[in-house]
């Protein structure tokens, strides 16, 4: 019967490794420490352009696209104000499959977490040939995992005021809202460094004598981060000719997230040339961060538009976000946990992005969005905190498609589909650097009585990637709904 993992023959060092590193891949990695995850995730603050697939070229009258689209404030009749929150629903999962391997064949079901099922073989038929013994795990852990999380979060408080200089109007606004969703989850419950079945950038050899084996450390690591980045700013338009508006918009950037990774040691591996064995190992490793992000951001747009068509388009500058992060590191390799503290800075600067938008009115009280988004997110800059600078993100364009029913001069009906395009790509994909990707479906309606509005959303996306190694394959899910509502009120009339 095996003992406790007593021995330490790697945690420390694996810990300085991989909860101290910053730096960054381009795929999703099975240990890839927190960062700048979640930044490129903006979040649209109207619950009439979510439930347009995130189209806001063709929506009158709503403040809610005042920082997607600032020339839309044009649209606006008199003072409103507008408030509005989503209840977000997340499901993760992960499976993981594993094919034998030809001179180690009891590894794929260790891994799966199946040696159990074996009986030990008798080894007096065979004399003591190590090669005869089944490898079985010191603890509990399976391969799967699965973990849900529900978060309502408000999502904007936005005040426009239509005015006129000389003969031309104008529309101010100013609000708050979320810019980024920053929760994210991340679990491998069969982590190997070195990773010995990774194929790039060229796979590991059989050691070609039992005196030159490969050693590999095992363990289970997950991550995971909550809170938002949130803006604070205002936003102008004009018409500068007929049927032709501009408008431009700013925001401070602040937002605060708790941080926490943590590694839990599983065993050491030892390759050698037709066998493996595993060793019992004793240890874990956690990292809990506090992060504060600040930062600018300007939007500039402007639109076309006649009585059945507009047209539009929506362009930001470069933005440069800052993390601080606080941390708090604790590692245990012998029953005696050693703390330390590490903080620093790290900046992510965001390239060029922009939008082109078409909407159309094709028949009486039917409405047609299209948008094209531009994400040339491989331009993207990290620097961390130690000087170093990478591209760690994949560039990514999608579609936006919209379609709203005017059902009634009180009630517009809506229905929405638009890409959402990861910034990282699968480990192991046969075309290297092509990010994962899902689409976000969306349904919702309208309400009006008099100067009241109601806006209701409701979006779904399912995140499908396959991670996939020498003879192993990771089956990722991510499946998301949102509920989203805003509701807002105009004073009066200009």
């Amino acid at each position: 019967m095996r003992g406790r993992r007593m021995r330490n023959y790697y945690l420390a060092p694996l810990a300085a490794v991989l909860l101290l590193s910053v730096q960054t891949g381009r795929s999703q990695g099975y240990d890839t420490p927190l960062t700048n995850q979640g930044l490129d995730r903006a979040t649209p603050t109207s619950a009439a352009s979510r439930a347009l697939g995130g189209t806001s070229f063709g929506i009158s009258g709503d403040v809610g696209t005042m920082f997607q689209n600032p020339a839309s404030l044009q649209s606006i009749q008199s003072i409103q104000f507008s408030i509005g929150a989503h209840q977000r629903y997340a499901e993760y999962d992960q499976e993981q499959h594993y094919a034998p391997l030809k001179y180690y064949s009891n590894f794929s079901l260790l891994m799966e977490g199946l040696t159990g099922l074996i009986p030990d073989p008798d080894t007096s038929l065979n004399g003591t040939n190590p090669g005869d013994t089944v490898q079985r795990p010191y603890d509990t852990i399976g391969p799967n995992w699965s973990r849900s999380k529900n978060k309502g979060l408000p999502l904007h408080a936005l005040l426009a005021v239509p005015f006129t200089l000389g003969e031309t109007k104008w529309v101010a606004g100013l609000g708050a809202v979320e810019y980024a969703d920053l929760n994210h989850y991340y679990q491998n419950n069969n982590v190997l460094s070195p990773s010995i079945l990774s194929q790039r950038p060229i796979p590991l050899p059989r050691p070609p004598t039992d005196s030159l084996p490969v050693i590999t450390q095992w363990s289970q690591y997950a991550r995971s981060r909550e809170g938002a980045l949130r803006g604070y700013g205002a936003a102008i338009s004009t018409t500068i000719a007929e049927g032709l508006s501009l408008g431009l918009s700013g925001m401070i950037l602040s937002g605060t997230t708790d941080d926490l990774e943590q590694h839990v040691a599983r065993g050491r591996l030892t390759f050698y040339t037709n066998y493996f064995r595993l060793d019992s190992t004793y240890g874990y490793s956690v990292k809990t961060s506090t992060s504060e992000y600040s930062g600018q951001e300007y939007t500039l747009s402007g639109s076309y538009r006649t009585p059945n068509v507009v047209f539009g388009f929506s362009l930001k500058p470069p933005t440069t976000i800052k993390r601080k992060f606080d941390s708090d590191i604790t590692v245990d390799t012998t029953g005696t946990p050693v703390s330390s503290k590490v903080t620093g800075e790290e900046t992510t600067k965001l390239p060029w992005r922009g939008t082109l938008g078409l909407a159309v009115l094709p028949v009486e009280k039917l409405l047609l969005g299209l948008e094209y988004e531009l994400r040339p997110y491989e331009s993207a800059v990290v620097t961390s905190a130690d000087g170093s600078q990478s591209h760690p993100w994949l560039s990514t364009s999608v579609f936006h498609v919209g379609l709203q029913y005017a059902a009634a001069p009180w009630l517009a009906l809506r229905l929405g589909v638009r890409g959402q395009v990861e910034v990282f790509g699968p480990e192991g994909v046969p075309i290297e650097n092509e990010p994962a990707g899902s689409t976000v479906y969306s349904a919702g309606a309208g309400f009006s009585y008099e100067g009241l509005r109601l806006n209701f959303a409701y979006e779904y996306s399912l995140l499908k990637y396959q991670d996939a190694w020498g003879g192993a394959i990771s089956l990722n899910e991510v499946a998301i709904s949102n509920l989203v509502a805003d509701i807002s009120y105009e004073f009066g009339g200009f």
